[in-house]
This record gives C-alpha cells, sequence and structure tokens, in this order.
C-alpha cells in the first residue's frame, strides 16, 4: 500500500452496532446521505447535486470499518474520527464498539481515534487507556475546556486542531505543555510550511504531493 501519508484519516458513524466508514450525514427519516461536493473530486455513485455546493446519494454499498482494517492489515496507521451525536447509551455504544473492532483486528498500535464530540472520546479512554485518543478542537468552547483538561489530566497529551484556529499564542501553549500537534485541513504548501515552523507534529490533508514535498519533517496524514 504505497503513499507518502504515514496515516490514512477515516470518518466512521456508529448504526445498528456496527462502525461505519463514510463522510456524510444522514437526513432522517429518509436512506439518504448529504455533503459539501469537494472541490477537484467528481460526485460519488448514486449521488446527484443538491444547488451549487451540496449533494445528496442513496446509502448503498456501505463500508465498515472491520473492512477498513482488514484491508490496512496494519500496513498504514489510521485516524478515526467519530462523529455524530448519540442519545441515551449511545455514546457508549460507539465507544465500545470502536474498541472491540480495533481489537478484534489487532490495531491498537496503528490507529488514534479522534473527534469533535467529545463524550464518545471519553468513553474511549476509560473503556481502553491504552488507546490514542485526540480531542477535536477548532471553536473557543473547545480550547477553552482542552485547556483545563491538558492541567488536569497527564494522560490528554494529544489534540487535532483546525489550522486556521491554530494561532502563535495558541501554539505556545500547545508546546509548553508537550501537546502532540495535528493540524487539519491544510491544501496550502505555505500554510503547512507555517505550521511546521510553529511546531506541528502532523498535517492533514487532502494533497498527497504536498504531504510528499513535508517529508520527514512532520506526520502526513492523507483523508480518507
Amino acid at each position: 500500500m504505497e503513499s507518502v501519508a504515514d496515516m490514512i484519516e477515516v470518518d466512521v458513524w456508529y448504526s445498528g452496532g456496527r462502525v461505519w466508514v463514510r463522510h456524510e450525514a444522514r437526513m432522517r427519516p429518509f436512506p439518504l446521505l448529504v455533503d459539501k461536493r469537494m472541490r477537484g473530486h467528481s460526485l460519488p455513485p448514486w449521488s446527484l447535486p443538491l444547488g451549487r455546493r451540496w449533494y445528496i446519494r442513496l446509502d448503498v454499498n456501505r463500508l465498515s470499518l472491520d473492512e477498513v482494517l482488514q484491508t490496512l492489515a496494519g500496513a498504514k496507521c489510521l485516524l478515526i474520527d467519530v462523529k455524530g451525536s448519540y442519545r441515551g447509551q449511545g455514546n457508549q455504544e460507539f465507544a465500545s464498539a470502536l474498541v472491540r473492532t480495533v481489537r478484534e483486528y489487532g490495531a491498537e498500535n496503528s490507529v488514534a481515534i479522534c473527534g469533535q464530540y467529545w463524550p464518545v472520546l471519553e468513553d474511549v479512554g476509560r473503556e481502553a487507556p491504552d488507546l490514542e485518543v485526540r480531542y477535536s478542537v477548532e471553536r473557543v468552547f473547545q480550547w477553552e475546556k482542552f485547556m483545563r483538561l491538558v492541567g488536569d489530566d497527564e494522560r490528554v497529551r494529544r489534540v487535532c486542531i483546525g489550522h486556521r484556529f491554530l494561532n502563535e499564542e495558541r501554539a505556545r501553549f500547545l508546546t509548553d505543555q508537550g501537546v502532540d500537534v495535528f493540524c487539519w485541513t491544510v491544501d496550502d504548501a505555505e500554510e503547512a510550511r507555517r505550521l511546521t515552523a510553529e511546531g506541528v507534529d502532523g498535517i492533514i490533508s487532502n494533497a498527497l504531493d504536498l504531504l510528499a514535498a513535508l517529508g520527514e519533517a512532520v506526520t502526513p496524514a492523507g483523508e480518507g
């Protein structure tokens, strides 16, 4: 599995006791998925444009996290980005399904779990403290909460942060606290150089040529 990326990012949702890989959100209660159109990318199969910026598609040909882990077989590390919010026991069920799937394929040392919906991350941390968890941050309230967590919990030392949100002051705080930092989504070479100069440890990008140019300066991660 040749690629310049050290990690592949996949977005995952929970449904029916299993973890499913996709970026789109569901248009409940219909079996339809909706998402923004990615610049330079063709529409997925079974999809229709919805205005200029969006598309919808049928929820068919599902891809499970099991299939991804089986295909990779440890050849590449995986950054698993949890999506959605879940009522009742849904957060714990999602976390348990993630942990169970990762352990089934012996991928404990080749995955990191991140996301902006932190209850699932916290449940993963409680159930499987050996798994790598990264808190995703791109809003002020998330940043303020993360600063408190860093001070209260020595295990909280990893973050994924929106590149436009990372200014010099925040970068300095993360460096002082010894936090390992991944930045998303960076498709501009000049911005990537700025971030690496500020001490970022990993760049998440759609541009494989940009990741190749970074070389060994950071951990390149390609979005799936």
